[in-house]
């Protein structure tokens, strides 16, 4: 768990939140791929959520502990009551994304949270395109013009360094994996 998640909070950023992963980049750009890898292992093989909202890991897991404090729900007992028999509730955060809350799986990290599915500033990831695409970033591998070549460059990254599969196309149109290389790489020239 990042230091910047407050207890009880539990909270993965690796897996949902893109400027986290933005910063991540940079560091991972200095140290052994090994350190990448073992982090990467954080994002897991499922679909998800991923936040691209403005608010940092820090402000959406305030912001969540502040909501469940104007509730005067300070302690996993309150917890518990509130959630009671649900598997799980939402909430909103000041910039109008939703956010799921599950009991955590830890004693001391009881409040588990995500982005809820289709909320504000989020979309759907699989956790191969995120890895694929972070391994593209980290050895900042330009998207081409070729379309041929991004194949070619995706493949090569996802045998060598994630040992998945290869992929048949990057169709231009339907591509989660161009869509969200697109999107690192446009903020990395924005910011």
């Amino acid at each position: 768990m990042p230091p910047e998640i407050p207890l009880p909070i539990q909270y993965n950023p690796y897996k949902h939140h893109f400027r986290f992963l933005q910063n991540e980049i940079k560091e991972w750009r200095v140290n052994d791929w090994i350190v990448t890898e073992k982090a990467m292992l954080s994002i897991g093989n499922n679909l998800f959520d991923f936040y691209l909202g403005n608010l940092t890991p820090e402000q959406i897991c305030n912001s969540s502990l502040n909501y469940f404090e104007t509730k005067n729900i300070t302690t996993q007992t309150a917890f518990n009551n509130w959630l009671g028999n649900s598997e799980w509730k939402k909430i909103t955060l000041p910039d109008e994304s939703k956010w799921l809350i599950k009991q955590g799986n830890h004693a001391d990290r009881y409040i588990h949270i995500h982005p809820a599915k289709f909320s504000k500033h989020t979309i759907r990831v699989r956790a191969t395109t995120l890895k694929t695409v972070l391994t593209l970033c980290v050895h900042k591998i330009p998207i081409s013009d070729d379309g041929e070549q991004n194949l070619q460059y995706v493949n090569k990254h996802r045998i060598s360094y994630l040992q998945l599969s290869p992929i048949k196309s990057l169709d231009e149109e339907d591509s989660g994996i161009l869509k969200l290389w697109q999107l690192f790489v446009n903020a990395a020239i924005i910011s």
